[in-house]
């Protein structure tokens, strides 16, 4: 439905590789040593540093576009040098040399190291490069190869753990394709609907990125996936650099769409290279599942350990068999004989791997070639990646192919034209589900997964009809989610491309003019193939179902510069004025079949035994589309004088289309100061010193069709009448765009030779006002909300980047880096008369903004308590919620404190490479944890069992009343099954009338509290820390030396061993993985599906 952008890349990639090629035609073999010509002015040469030839220094004639880049042996070839000249020599972290040509023949040059090495490029926003030294905001910079030290991951977001201070990093339990959130400075909105994901932008062209999540709570394999974020697709390997803006004024001129931050990603290209060069690589790894659930596995299925059940021997004789409840408070294990559900005799063992027994041990591959070439007319890279993973469950499959192109060519001395294409399609088969359903019902600890295993399939290869088998539920879950995995089929096939085409034109030596246009295309494709249970007598089940969705992102900037010196070259002004338009579309639609299959495994439309009937159509088919639009006009200046202090002032105004005309027009402004202060502050050993200022006023519309009365057209039940629906909120007509006004103020300190210590510290503060929100109306009033601007929301915090280098020596270098960020929010204010605004929450716990507190606060109800602080029990013996009193605070759900630890070890050719994170502070709703502890699964369940686990003995008299009596005692007359019992407890505290509480509970009793659908709220108690320190990954490296690879004709060749997510060093939470929330932007855990730890190995060879 969705196709016509697909050629629109391939022939972008066809002419641009034609223009490319053709530049590099006419330029003649690199390294040629023929004596110099007076009158052709050519001049060779090579550059070194104190380890030898460097590759990829820039020789060029200064002031002309005559130039060239060294090649892996430091040679250069520089043709048409006229006498008087400079020949300007340049490279990365060393001090730029210039030479005036006299006629020499042959020039060697030797690198110095630049001593402050503080003047790196760096990309900022609409793609400017500034020097790094002029910036007057807070920017990190991550180099493409520390995606890659400890492996090629899944998600380039992965590799950010712990290296960017004040960014927040959390994958989820959809594992490595699903989606990661991150979060900057600790992006927050009153409004839950609003997206709090920065704005993702490569190679100039911002990207569909989205919120994901495994759907709802529950058991559904067939709709509860994951489908990861529009960043997943980026491949980490193609990855030159990527800046995070973390502040307004870094973000500014992004407009709206940069509030929360933005995140550049610069793809590789040619440049550094000279002639053609060609990289392969080749990594291999396996992930293993792992789980963090401490079993017991003392006790079977059971609410007592005298519950026992009876089966039927074929033979007619009577034998104990496995229970059927989802608790397993039930007998200990005794290893005699039982029945198994399936009839078959087994010992009655604890299974402590029947829950991992589900899962397999994983491997994923992946091949990357690329090529990479350049000269004076231009230069081009182009990457192709081959990789295939296979999930931790039956049939879960990834493979992609990803192609990558970047050419430029100089078409003259005044115009540049560039063009970047990135191309993905990738294939997923069968995601993790949700498997709510299996965290509710447990996992029985008596239940062997091969008899599971082995029953889920009929002789005739259909689904087991579970009616003549007697089993729990949790054998019941497993054999549905066996079923799913191995015999359904849902795939979504994804076609992205992400493409810019850029043009600079030089109209004078001091104003140049920008051009640049891009496309993010998404087209996916979704199968669902449900296979029929069964097909005699008849046919039951089955559906197939289709689906399709595309998202169009265009954006397109035209920006005229000026850049001149005046004063001696002591004063510098750098100038912009430009215009740009963004558009975003989406459409989708869906069809369906519609009740059981009429002939077993043809998936088509036709297949249908049944028709939808009157009402009925919305079921089978659907289709929603949309658009949103956005102009801007932008500007700014930079005044430097003498290189010392600089002054930035910015500036955008966005007319956005999500906001109803007279109130669509916005301006954001924003101005930095920065001082290098270095020369004027005597400090010793300070090699650079920076103090930055920043102020803007940033913001963001409203969400489209937020700000408009949208209308529903559907059908009346059982009929075939159309009905529209009027929108539940009312629209005020008078929304206009929240706002963001920040200040920052920053210090950058590097210290000793070579920048052996670096600090970097940012604090900022900021007001988030005007919110836009929704507000509760009566129900008279014929609508539920109102959509307004109110809210002030202050927020606060800093960031620290610490790196140092303690030991280096000739053949041995020890780096380290620490980062830490604290981000606290207050709410100021919501609207009038309102003191507190829901922003998520479920049965018994709510997640709020409340006016003086902090944004986030998890409130629950608590306890009913005494005059005296003592816990109220009820007749029964239970803690007694004190719904009176309201929801009271219980915790935050945002963190306190978020950051890393790196450290790289160099000794001659090995280099090792550790990563460490941590997290404190930050409440989690573990829902796994209510249920292994309810349901008697975990060890956190063990005590009060019995005696040696700390029960109290008691007897049941005939008033079905638990009386205390001693454990080596005999029930007495009149007791309850003539048993004593010795699972007993009693809770501390009062009765209603104040006495000391004496009633006893039995451990099932209690605990089963825990479970969320089997009391009436949330238990204030059953709320987690979710702090952790994490040994996050591991990389090493030996690079052959190049005397030997040299004899197979070839330039560098690396081996690599690698592995990521290794263990925690501390983790508050108990049985499960600190980061398995359901989705990109949760605090609610409901999985059980284990993390992967993966280990790899690989080789790149370089020729």
């Amino acid at each position: 439905m969705f196709k016509i952008y697909r050629p629109i890349s391939a022939l972008l990639l066809v002419a641009s590789l034609g223009s490319a090629w053709n530049a590099f035609a006419s330029e003649g073999t690199i390294g040629e040593t023929s004596e110099v010509n007076q009158q052709s002015g050519k001049v060779t040469g090579i550059v070194a540093d104190d380890l030898g030839p460097v590759a990829g220094a820039s020789v060029a004639v200064k002031g002309t576009s005559k130039g060239t880049i060294t090649d892996s042996d430091g040679k250069f070839v520089l043709n048409g040098v006229k006498k008087g000249e400079i020949i300007q020599i340049s490279f990365l972290g060393y001090t730029t040399q210039e030479i005036a040509y006299k006629g020499q023949e042959n020039l060697d040059i030797k690198l110095v190291e630049d001593s402050q090495a503080i003047d790196e490029v760096v990309v900022t926003a609409l793609g400017m490069k500034r020097s790094h030294k002029s910036l007057g905001y807070a920017l990190t910079t991550i180099k493409g190869d520390e995606f890659t030290l400890a492996g090629k991951a899944a998600n380039p977001l992965t590799s950010l753990y712990g290296k960017a201070a004040g960014v927040g990093i959390q994958s989820s339990a959809a594992g490595p394709t699903g989606g990661v959130n991150i979060k900057i400075r600790g992006a927050a909105s009153l409004e839950s609907s609003s997206k709090t994901r920065p704005l993702f932008v490569v190679d100039g062209v911002p990207i569909h990125d989205q919120e994901s999540s495994m759907a709802t709570r529950g058991y559904d394999p067939l709709n509860s996936f994951d489908y990861g974020a529009g960043i997943n697709d980026i491949n980490p390997e193609d990855i030159e650099s990527m800046e995070i803006l973390k502040g307004a004024k870094a973000s500014v001129l992004y407009g709206s769409e940069g509030a929360n931050g933005v995140v550049l990603i610069t793809t590789k290209k040619g440049a550094n290279t000279r002639g053609l060069g060609v990289t392969a690589s080749f990594q291999y790894t396996v992930e293993q599942p792992v789980s963090y659930i401490d079993f017991q596995n003392e006790f079977g299925t059971g609410t007592s350990v005298y519950d026992e059940l009876t089966g039927k021997l074929p033979d007619g004789t009577s034998m104990r068999r496995l229970g059927t409840s989802r608790f397993n408070f039930g007998p200990a294990f005794d290893g005699k004989p039982i029945m198994d559900i399936d009839g078959n005799i087994i010992n009655y063992e604890a299974q402590p791997d029947n829950f991992m027994d589900f899962f397999r041990k994983c491997y994923s591959d992946n091949v990357n070639v690329a090529i990479a070439g350049g000269n004076e007319m231009g230069n081009m890279r182009v990457s192709y990646t081959n990789y295939k993973y296979q999930g931790i469950l039956d049939n879960f499959e990834q493979k992609k192919n990803i192609l990558s192109f970047s050419g430029k060519m100089n078409a003259s001395k005044f115009a540049t034209f560039e063009i970047n294409s990135n191309i993905y399609n990738i294939v997923t088969q069968n995601r993790y589900p949700n498997i709510g359903g299996l965290v509710s019902y447990g996992i029985n600890r008596d239940q062997p997964f091969s008899t599971l295993e082995r029953l889920y399939k009929d002789d005739s290869g259909y689904k087991r009809n579970k009616e003549d088998l007697t089993m729990s539920s949790y054998a019941s879950n497993i054999m549905d989610l066996l079923w799913h995995q191995r015999e359904n089929r849902n795939v979504d096939d994804k076609f992205h491309m992400i493409t810019s085409l850029k043009g600079k034109f030089d109209f004078h030596k001091n104003v140049f003019l920008v051009l640049q246009g891009g496309i993010d295309y998404t087209d996916i494709e979704y199968n669902q193939k449900a296979r029929v249970i069964q097909a005699e007598p008849n046919v039951v089940g089955g559906k197939y179902s289709r689906k399709e969705e595309r998202y169009v992102v265009q954006n397109y900037d035209a920006m005229l510069n000026f850049d001149k010196n005046f004063m001696k070259d002591r004063l510098n002004v750098l100038a912009f004025f430009g215009g740009g338009y963004r558009s975003n579309e989406d459409k989708s639609i869906n069809v369906s079949t519609y009740g059981d299959m009429l002939y077993p495994d043809w998936y088509s439309l036709n297949n249908e035994g049944s028709w939808p009937g009157a009402g009925d159509k919305g079921k089978v088919r659907g289709m929603s589309r949309g658009s949103s639009f956005l102009y801007s006009l932008y500007g700014g200046v930079t005044l430097s004088l003498d290189e010392r202090y600089y002054v930035e002032i910015t500036g955008r105004n966005d007319w956005a289309s999500t906001l109803p005309a007279g109130n669509n027009s916005y301006f954001y402004p924003g101005i930095s100061f920065n001082w290098n202060f270095k020369d004027q502050i005597p400090i010793p050993q300070l090699q650079f010193g920076k103090i930055r200022m920043a102020w803007a006023d940033a913001g963001r519309p409203a969400s489209r069709y937020f700000a408009n009365n949208v209308f529903s057209l559907g059908q009346i039940a059982e009929t075939e009448a159309s009905i529209v629906t009027p929108p539940s909120a009312l629209f005020s007509g008078l929304l206009k765009p929240e706002r963001k006004r920040e200040y920052e103020i920053g210090m950058d300190l590097r210290f000793f030779d070579q920048n052996r210590l670096e600090f970097d510290f940012s604090y900022y503060t900021n007001n988030v006002y005007d919110q836009i929100m929704s507000v509760p109306l009566s129900s008279t009033s014929g609508y539920s909300e109102i959509r307004i601007n109110a809210g002030n929301v202050h927020n606060y915090g800093y960031e620290i980047f610490l790196k140092g280098t303690p030991l280096v020596g000739k053949d041995f270098r020890w780096d380290v880096s620490f980062t830490a960020a604290n981000q606290y929010a207050k709410v100021k204010k919501l609207y009038p008369g309102i003191t507190q605004k829901l922003i998520g929450g479920g049965t018994g716990y709510k997640v709020v903004a409340e006016v003086g507190e902090p944004m986030g606060e998890l409130l629950t109800y608590d306890y009913k308590k005494d005059e005296h602080g003592n816990r109220v029990v009820s007749s029964n013996g239970f803690y007694v919620l004190d719904y009176d009193a309201g929801f009271k605070k219980n915790s935050n759900i945002n963190p306190s404190f978020i950051g890393g630890f790196n450290t790289s070890f160099y000794y001659k050719n090995f280099n090792i490479n550790l990563g460490f994170d941590y997290k404190f502070g930050g409440a989690l709703l573990s829902m796994s944890n209510y249920y292994l502890i309810g349901n008697g699964l975990s060890k956190e369940s063990l005590p009060y069992r019995d005696e040696k686990h700390g029960g109290l003995a008691y007897y049941i008299n005939e008033q079905n009343v638990k009386v205390p009596c001693e454990h080596n005692t005999t029930a007495p007359a009149g007791a309850k099954d003539n048993r004593v019992y010795h699972d007993g407890l009693i809770l501390n505290g009062v009765k209603e009338d104040g006495s000391k509480n004496d009633i006893i509970l039995s451990a099932y009793e209690y605990y089963s509290t825990f479970i969320h659908d089997m009391s009436a709220d949330l238990q204030p108690d059953n709320i987690y820390k979710n702090d952790y320190i994490k040994f996050r990954e591991i990389g090493i490296s030996y690079t052959i030396p190049k005397r030997i690879v040299e004899k197979a004709k070839l330039q560098k060749v690396t081996l690599t061993a690698t592995a990521r997510n290794l263990f925690y060093l501390y983790k508050a939470i108990p049985n499960i993985d600190a980061e398995s929330t359901l989705g990109t932007n949760s605090y609610e855990e409901y999985s059980f599906f284990p993390s992967t730890r993966s280990f790899g190995i690989g080789v790149s060879v370089s020729f």
